[in-house]
């Protein structure tokens, strides 16, 4: 998912089938096209043999099933408002502990469980650590648990329209090509949309929601203004210092109808902004700054959100007519380039080159300003 929360395509594959054995071949074709740089997260469709590939291939990666599949079984499976309510208060209510879990599922299939519906609810239970909020509430997923149609648009990228039986395997490649360029060509006209895109600003707290408006794109951008507006809910009921002069770490101790947040700030060093850190762990979480750190921010008098509840991706990449040129320009040109090895080997000559050129021209003017006239 890029920074304006929407799908990019790595790479895809075709198999023969969908065996185990295909999908660990699959998965470790990408580690070699990644130079074995693991991702952090993975989310599946939760097929038997993907995720047992997963566990095979990708062991140190979370793993979490698509909300979308668990919400085709939950229409299948389960009947009335109940039930289905029920299951996906376990999806996604991250404040249930793992014993907690154990504790509502046996109460949830006492109640709702039935003949047609066992043997999936067993199948769920067995794989519990791969969609329970108990589980996955704390793990690095970009807020796309709570967020089914980014989700889905993600795992899907476009790429499951258009296809037919008879279609052959040159006809399927460039269709994935076409898509390729197309979603590149909308990702370059986002950015340059949100570098031309100024927001109103509506909360009381400007200078955050101005800092926000200006650092993140407008996907993110809305996000993080859903949590400015919450940060008035909550009171400051403890501040702790972890030394006498308040140089050292700080612990706020944050209250919302007796449930309780710690925010804890660490001072960042020579020329450095402080280190925030939350108890709910949404940064961890989400890569967004939350509504507890931002209170406090705002606690503090601070102008601006700090660096490190800013993760630098999915902000904007670059406000000047230069940044955008050459990133919506380089984009062009080496896609066109890659399509032919003699025009890449062109390009790729040219910009070497150019590249020395300058460097020599660099090294005159330095030895020229260093020179006794």
């Amino acid at each position: 998912m890029n920074h304006h929360r929407r799908p990019v395509l790595l790479g895809c594959g075709v198999l023969t089938d969908q065996s185990p054995d295909s999908y660990v071949w699959l998965q470790r074709a990408f580690m070699r096209s990644t130079c074995q740089v693991r991702p952090k997260s993975v989310i599946t469709d939760g097929s038997d043999a993907v995720a047992l590939a997963v566990e095979t291939v990708l062991p140190q990666s979370n793993h979490r099933i698509c909300s979308c599949h668990l919400e085709r079984g939950i229409r299948e499976h389960l009947d009335g408002y109940s039930a289905k309510a029920g299951f996906r208060s376990l999806m996604f209510e991250d404040s249930c502990s793992p014993v907690e879990f154990e504790e509502r599922w046996h109460s949830f299939v006492a109640s709702h469980r039935t003949a047609s519906n066992l043997e999936w609810l067993l199948k769920m239970y067995v794989r519990r650590e791969l969609w329970a909020a108990a589980f996955v509430g704390d793990k690095f997923f970009l807020g796309m648990v709570t967020d089914q149609s980014t989700e889905c648009l993600c795992l899907s990228s476009g790429l499951r329209t258009g296809f037919s039986e008879d279609m052959t395997l040159l006809a399927l490649l460039r269709r994935v090509d076409f898509r390729c360029k197309y979603m590149r060509a909308q990702e370059a006209e986002l950015d340059e949309e949100a570098d031309k895109s100024r927001v109103a600003l509506t909360t009381e707290h400007k200078c955050l929601e101005e800092d926000a408006a200006r650092s993140f794109t407008p996907a993110n951008f809305a996000m993080v203004l859903e949590e400015i507006k919450a940060l008035d809910d909550f009171e400051i009921v403890d501040t702790l210092s972890s030394s006498s002069d308040g140089s050292g770490d700080k612990v706020y101790t944050l209250d919302l109808h007796g449930e309780l947040y710690n925010v804890l700030q660490s001072p960042g060093g020579d020329d450095q902004q402080d280190v925030f850190k939350c108890s709910c762990r949404k940064m961890e979480r989400d890569g967004l700054p939350c509504r507890h750190i931002l209170h406090v921010l705002e606690h503090e008098r601070g102008s601006s959100i700090p660096r490190s509840c800013k993760l630098g991706w999915l902000q904007r990449q670059g406000g000047t007519r230069y940044q955008r040129l050459g990133v919506t320009l380089g984009r062009q040109v080496f896609d066109l380039a890659s399509q032919d090895a003699d025009e890449f080997e062109e390009i790729r000559g040219f910009l070497q080159d150019w590249l020395q050129q300058r460097n020599y021209s660099a090294r005159d003017i330095a030895d020229m300003s260093g020179a006794d006239f």
